[in-house]
């Protein structure tokens, strides 16, 4: 309003044309003259108008209360029809939202973050869809070194079955040594039964996921970004017809990402880390069975202490024992997101 007034006195245009040339409805700026002379409310909320006053308090109590995800809070449109005689559901939206990002926020603040010290020791596996346009999908299970972010070439095409990703990391395994731990999700063809006797013949410790919680596995997650990421860029600037080739494609994006310089590896390529000599550990068939023995036993004394360890535990106590290996061992660090203080100048 002051800026139309201040160009009313400048130009001495007609307020019609100054507020076509704002792209403003002229009725729109009538009506909020008239509430100025009438010392009214500027601009008046959409909607019927509510009429019962609420607690401020006991509202945001229930919004805790909800089912909070990363997007959305369950509940929500239940708790607008106990409160729509108080507010809009705009209102409620907006202070469900402010709330769900204050608890996310505070949830990844004590997050534990994990350091793969050491290349060699334990490798991860994941698949995943690719988008690559033109209606075109490709199925990439990417596979990486966790200590050094060495990405191995990955099977890219089709949906694999078991046995191809059996036959895949038995190669790998050959050729570069395999791995003391191998962390994968729990889909049906990375578990499959070829895969597990793969794992049997070089002593490789599986250690999977929890179910519906892909954070535990967030190293391979960002890989798989990453990779997706890069093969769409090299795509984007090839001929349509050279979209058959995607294997060749996925391959140049894994070999390009192996020789970037990464600063949490001190100014090294993931290559240069992984072939390290000095820094990757060789475990002998008798050495796994020994460390395989080791954890099983501080398996069998977490579930003593539980009557009817249900699977689920037991896959849990599973986990804790070998992290708390590796841990021993110094193979990873654990740390926790610590609160930052701000450096106050003395007085």
């Amino acid at each position: 309003m002051e800026i139309i007034e201040e160009m009313k006195e400048r130009t001495r245009m007609p307020y019609k044309m100054i507020c076509k040339a704002l792209r403003l409805p002229l009725g729109s700026f009538n009506r909020w003259r008239r509430r100025i002379r009438e010392n009214l409310v500027l601009i008046k909320r959409p909607g019927p108008k509510k009429v019962e006053p609420f607690d401020p308090s006991v509202l945001d109590g229930e919004i805790r209360l909800l089912d909070h995800g990363r997007k959305r809070s369950a509940g929500t449109i239940e708790l607008y029809q106990r409160h729509h005689l108080s507010l809009s559901r705009r209102e409620l939206g907006r202070m469900v939202e402010r709330v769900r990002q204050d608890l996310w926020a505070d949830h990844r603040r004590h997050l534990r973050r994990i350091e793969w010290v050491t290349p060699g020791v334990v490798w991860a596996m994941d698949g995943t869809e690719c988008d690559v346009g033109l209606a075109c999908k490709v199925y990439l299970c990417n596979m990486q070194d966790l200590g050094s972010r060495y990405k191995f070439l990955p099977l890219a095409g089709g949906y694999p079955v078991g046995e191809e990703i059996a036959g895949y990391l038995s190669e790998k395994f050959d050729r570069y040594g395999a791995p003391l731990v191998l962390k994968r999700d729990n889909e049906g063809n990375i578990n499959h039964l070829a895969v597990n006797e793969v794992l049997r013949e070089f002593f490789v410790l599986p250690l999977n996921n929890p179910e519906y919680y892909a954070p535990y596995n967030g190293a391979i997650e960002e890989s798989q970004r990453e990779l997706k990421s890069c093969l769409r860029e090299k795509l984007s600037l090839a001929l349509p017809e050279c979209r058959d080739h995607l294997a060749a494609y996925a391959e140049a994006a894994v070999n390009d990402l192996n020789h970037r310089i990464r600063p949490c590896l001190d100014g090294k390529t993931s290559c240069q880390a992984f072939f390290a000599p000095a820094h990757k550990p060789v475990f002998k068939k008798r050495e796994r069975r020994e460390i395989y023995d080791s954890i099983m036993e501080k398996v069998e004394r977490i579930l003593s202490a539980m009557k009817q360890p249900a699977q689920t535990i037991r896959e849990l106590a599973w986990r804790i024992a070998l992290e708390s290996w590796l841990r021993s061992k110094g193979y990873i660090k654990v740390y926790i997101n610590q609160k930052c203080h701000p450096i106050l100048p003395f007085s």
